[in-house]
């Protein structure tokens, strides 16, 4: 019997973006996706983009396919989640694997990356990937743009990980950071990852952080190890 895992993409993401590995993936495992709301074919729910929120979402999610205490590979913010959610309703997570989770949110990095999703200055540089947005989020790809970018900010005010949370973490948990991604440091997750009581760090090499340039195979390999091989 093939074992559950739980996909979990990052912001401005959506479930879609697993299409590409999931038939590699589903000969090891059971796969689920699903999207945050805002995100994808998921509507907004009347309120902010925010970490608990979005915990909310997995929770929800767990209960209703039956899957607690789950396995969860949580992709750059869907892994920032899913730690969240460790920390705070241990009972939901058994094991998560993160890739290009980016732990180190202050003022000045949440300012950096917010600026990175101006909608006119995306119209002007990247056209075809406001296109991309605009196939992904049916329910307003402008709206999940500034909820995402708000987000941020308050991350910058407010991380919702920081040491002592991340102390609370009783899963066992491989935190993980390419060695060519240009938007989260290893330094940083190799520290943050300390803070986690049953963690392991790891490089992996020749990965960027977009989820599309990670290798499929390598992806499949690394969670099998982690949530299969004992």
């Amino acid at each position: 019997m093939k074992p559950p895992l739980i996909l979990l993409h990052g912001a401005i993401g959506s479930a879609s973006q697993f299409d590409s590995v999931s038939d590699l993936l589903s000969e090891s495992f059971t796969n689920y996706t699903f999207d945050f709301e805002g995100h994808g074919r998921r509507a907004f729910n009347n309120r902010e983009f925010r970490i608990e929120y979005f915990a909310e979402n997995i929770s929800e999610f767990i209960e209703e396919n039956h899957l607690q205490p789950a396995n969860v590979f949580g992709y750059s913010m869907g892994g920032y989640v899913a730690l969240y959610l460790a920390a705070t309703r241990p009972e939901y997570i058994q094991r998560i694997y993160t890739v290009a989770t980016k732990f180190n949110w202050n003022v000045e990095t949440a300012l950096k990356e917010s600026a990175q999703l101006d909608p006119e200055k995306l119209k002007e540089k990247v056209p075809q990937f406001i296109h991309l947005l605009k196939e992904r989020h049916i329910h307003g790809w402008a709206q999940n743009l500034k909820y995402t970018s708000e987000m941020i900010l308050h991350l910058g005010n407010s991380p919702a990980l920081d040491n002592e949370v991340l102390n609370k973490v009783e899963a066992n948990c491989m935190i993980t950071v390419g060695d060519s991604d240009n938007m989260v440091s290893q330094t940083e997750t190799e520290n943050y990852a300390s803070y986690i009581p049953n963690a392991n760090f790891k490089v992996l090499y020749n990965t960027k952080h977009p989820l599309e340039k990670l290798n499929a195979y390598l992806l499949k390999s690394e969670l099998e190890k982690f949530f299969i091989e004992k």
